[in-house]
């Protein structure tokens, strides 16, 4: 053998490979690299002429890779990621990051996490944009395919390649209107069940957190239901209304609004508050950036990463 490599292999492709294994869609992948659909149908058909396979092909549920393909994603990510350490600039400095951060996250996390780190991402990268969907059972499939950045979730991550930064405990309060009778005591499951609750639905898929802790409270009425921390203090202002919220989320909306907490009731578990991102871009300089920025911004041991 000569050693060249074969006549029609073109390495210019292996990146749109890369995006079209992790977008498993045509129309997804042109969007991702910036180019028509037009164009990125043609390039998968020099792909499938290059490796004499047709790589994606049509399931019952959409686009499905290929045997070959299933076979190239891991080394190609390899190759691309060690052949992208070559020519990274390791030292980039992040007042000339240009970079958009897909993220999903529930209103708690933008209240707990995104909000109060602003301004420092601001000063440090200003030409860094934080694009945020809402979190959903979904949102560990999408960032493993590629589709986000990082999750912010008060679950244990679960799945392959996840990578997480801890940066925080989270406990719960009560809350209701100043003058609520909830305040004449430290209020048992028993008068909970007396007053009406607002419920945050934490997103699709999740179920209700609280129930899951207190069982006896599963049958509490509840008034309202929503996917919305933020909205929350506005359902208590005007009547009997209680709600057990994340103890950051019910500090800032007590010291904003004319709220009090009340202590949450005991068997309420705390839970742990997690960043996580993908191992294909552990080594990028501007993810390293945003997750050392998050966890001093918390206090929280850079080295406290989970697999």
């Amino acid at each position: 053998m000569s050693g060249r490599p074969p006549v029609r292999a073109d390495f210019n492709l292996l990146q749109p490979l890369m995006v079209l294994i992790e977008q498993r869609n045509v129309s997804r992948a042109a969007d991702r690299l910036g180019m028509g659909q037009p164009a990125m149908s043609r390039v998968l058909a020099r792909l499938r002429d290059q490796f004499d396979d047709p790589l994606l092909v049509r399931g019952p549920r959409g686009m499905m890779l290929t045997p070959r393909a299933e076979a190239l994603r891991g080394p190609l990510r390899a190759w691309l990621r060690d052949g992208e350490a070559l020519i990274r600039d390791h030292d980039a400095d992040p007042r000339s990051m240009k970079r958009t951060f897909r993220l999903a996250s529930t209103d708690f996390g933008l209240l707990s996490v995104i909000a109060p780190t602003l301004g420092l991402i601001e000063r440090e990268a200003g030409g860094v944009e934080l694009a945020v969907e809402p979190l959903s059972d979904a949102s560990l499939r999408r960032l493993e395919d590629g589709q986000l950045d990082f999750v912010l979730t008060g679950w244990s991550p679960q799945g392959a390649g996840l990578r997480a930064q801890w940066l925080f405990q989270e406990t719960y309060l009560g809350l209701s209107r100043a003058d609520h009778p909830v305040h004449a005591s430290i209020p048992t499951l028993e008068d909970l069940m007396q007053w009406p609750h607002v419920s945050v639905s934490i997103g699709d898929g999740f179920g209700d957190w609280i129930a899951e802790d207190l069982p006896d409270l599963a049958g509490r009425r509840v008034l309202i239901s929503a996917e919305s921390f933020s909205l929350t203090p506005y359902m208590l202002s005007g009547g009997e209304a209680v709600a057990i919220l994340p103890r950051r989320a019910a500090e800032q909306f007590a010291a904003r609004h004319d709220l009090r907490t009340f202590p949450a009731p005991s068997g309420m578990r705390p839970f742990d508050y997690h960043l996580v991102w993908h191992e294909r871009s552990g080594d990028d300089h501007a993810t390293r950036w945003l997750i050392d920025t998050l966890a001093r911004a918390f206090d929280a041991p850079a080295d406290r990463t989970t697999n």
